[in-house]
């Protein structure tokens, strides 16, 4: 049960990241880092948790579309997001591998094991977000 919410917290970290979020050094009462995101400092368990929640709020009040108008919507917005996506992924891709290559070139001359095992683990996680974005 823990590893599971665990699991959900380095996913939501992974999702701000991809969306272009700067991790800073300090960190939530939850534990988690705090980043920055769109101009404002935010947890990205917390206040993404509190948001999802008021959507979900909102989405019930709203009133259904007529078809054929919803229909059109949707395809342009799907459209526009897998654009977007595609942009934002090749983009996020290739500032990721850049970082891992300069982490593995900074590991040859590494004397510090804390440190060389800090890049390690950069390295790694790193590697699981590219994977994220390729899946």
């Amino acid at each position: 049960m823990v590893e599971k919410d665990s699991d959900d917290k380095i996913q939501k970290i992974t999702k701000l990241l991809e969306k272009g979020g700067t991790m800073l050094a300090t960190h939530h009462e939850c534990g988690a880092p705090m980043f920055r995101y769109q101009g404002k400092i935010v947890c990205p368990v917390c206040d993404f948790q509190e948001k999802k929640q008021i959507i979900e709020e909102t989405g019930k009040t709203e009133k259904p579309q007529t078809g054929q108008k919803k229909k059109e919507q949707n395809i342009s917005s799907k459209t526009e997001s897998q654009s977007l996506r595609s942009f934002d992924a090749t983009a996020i891709s290739n500032l990721i591998m850049s970082k891992v290559r300069e982490l593995a070139v900074s590991l040859e001359t590494e004397a510090d094991l804390g440190r060389t095992r800090d890049k390690m683990e950069c390295i790694e996680q790193g590697l699981k977000i590219l994977k994220l974005l390729q899946d």
